[in-house]
């Protein structure tokens, strides 16, 4: 597929990549929607189902592209997708939710958010005393493998949470929701349709990953730099679409409960998949010490006040406007 590709000239490359975006992100929505109804059908509750399912789901573009690069050898590209995708969500996403409406943020996220900052600092750590040098970082095998192992037991955290935090829903999705339990499930037709969506997710995340790294050979970019940039905003579109969704119609403090939950499977699931899936661990490009780190701690930061604060109950438009701020002075360092 990739010699195909490269055979074609960079707009032709470009009009794939976009389109490989769509496919991958329509094919996901289908699969979960199929799956979330199966499982209902089947007596699993409505908690199991938002706690394993629906956070699975949200990841599943990044996942399914970072994998398929993995298995090509590519872990850079995983790596950047997933910090890249962290980065995208906590700022850009928030950002704009912000700037639409305030987000209101529950003081139950504290515990989840604690969790990210923590997880995300080990995982700095792990790959600065694993082999800093002049190239930068290493994560080992080992580091992955530890990363898949927190995933069960952060969904188990999610399921014992209190139900209400988990199972509040929009007034679009409770009509859906309404409209499909009325519904009969078809078995035969419902498995036909995860297949041909499955289908379409690995179509999809081949296409994507392949025109990234031509894209970025052609244009002298790094893929990794295109990677936790242009394809991480790309698998993201999903949490621009709730996060709009949910300041519409009065329920910003489901957005952050999102990001946070996308945030957590991004780092546990895709980075743990991308590195167990290379035999020799992920390098770490030098860039990622002086722009995707600092970064991410920043954006961490300025999260805290509103989540730890007693005071502060809300991120506001202010704060969306510097957390968009952040991410665009983001894109400005990738790019320069």
């Amino acid at each position: 597929m990739t010699d195909l590709i490269n055979q074609f000239p960079v707009s032709v490359v470009i009009i794939i990549f976009i389109v490989s975006l769509v496919i991958l992100s329509k094919s996901a929505d289908k699969l979960i929607d199929k799956a979330v109804a199966l499982s209902l059908h089947f007596g699993l509750s409505k908690v199991v189902v938002g706690a394993t399912i629906l956070s699975v789901g949200t990841t599943l573009p990044e996942v399914s592209s970072s994998v398929v690069a993995a298995i090509g050898g590519n872990g850079q590209f995983g790596l950047g997708n997933a910090i890249g995708s962290m980065i995208t969500n906590a700022s850009l996403i928030l950002g704009i939710g912000a700037v639409i409406g305030i987000i209101p943020v529950k003081k139950e996220l504290k515990n989840t958010f604690l969790l990210l900052c923590g997880v995300s600092a080990v995982f700095i750590g792990v790959s600065i005393l694993a082999g800093l040098n002049s190239s930068g970082g290493y994560l080992p095998r080992w580091s992955g493998i530890g990363l898949l192992v927190l995933l069960p037991l952060y969904l188990w955290y999610t399921v014992k949470k209190k139900p209400e935090t988990l199972m509040e829903e929009l007034p679009e999705d409770a009509e859906k929701a309404e409209e499909t339990d009325n519904k009969p499930v078809n078995f035969i037709q419902s498995l036909i349709f995860m297949a041909i969506s499955s289908l379409g997710v690995t179509v999809g995340a081949m296409l994507l990953v392949a025109t990234a790294e031509i894209g970025a050979l052609r244009l002298g970019i790094p893929d990794t730099v295109i990677s936790s940039t242009l394809v991480a905003f790309g698998t993201s579109v999903p949490e621009v679409t709730t996060t709009l969704v949910a300041v519409r119609y009065g329920h910003g403090e489901l957005a952050i409960g999102n990001v946070l939950g996308a945030n957590m499977m991004n780092l546990l699931l895709v980075m743990g998949a991308t590195i167990t899936l290379i035999p020799g661990g992920v390098n770490v490009p030098s860039s990622y010490y002086s722009i995707q780190f600092p970064i991410l701690a920043l954006i961490l930061i300025l999260l805290s006040i509103p989540i730890l604060s007693k005071r502060v109950e809300a991120i506001n438009r202010r704060k969306g406007f510097l957390l968009i701020g952040v991410y665009a002075f983001y894109l400005f360092t990738n790019f320069i």
